[in-house]
């Protein structure tokens, strides 16, 4: 079984990373949460937050021709 993964895919994966990873530096998680459901998505909404922030510019995405 292969993974497959583009350059854009990976570029978008390891840029979100970082933000994240700041964002999350920035803002320490406070203690245990007492509903799971509920940190799991307010930190889900908070993650997607920060991959909105990042901007990936065009050039990230080589050129390409389709041939029939």
């Amino acid at each position: 079984m292969s993974l497959k993964i583009t350059r854009r895919d990976l570029v978008a994966v390891l840029g979100s990373a970082a933000s994240v990873a700041v964002v999350r530096a920035q803002n320490p998680p406070a203690g245990e949460p007492e509903d799971l459901n509920a940190a799991a998505k307010d930190l889900l909404r908070k993650d997607r937050e920060a991959m909105a922030k990042v901007d990936l510019p065009m050039s990230t995405e080589p050129a390409f021709q389709f041939k029939a």
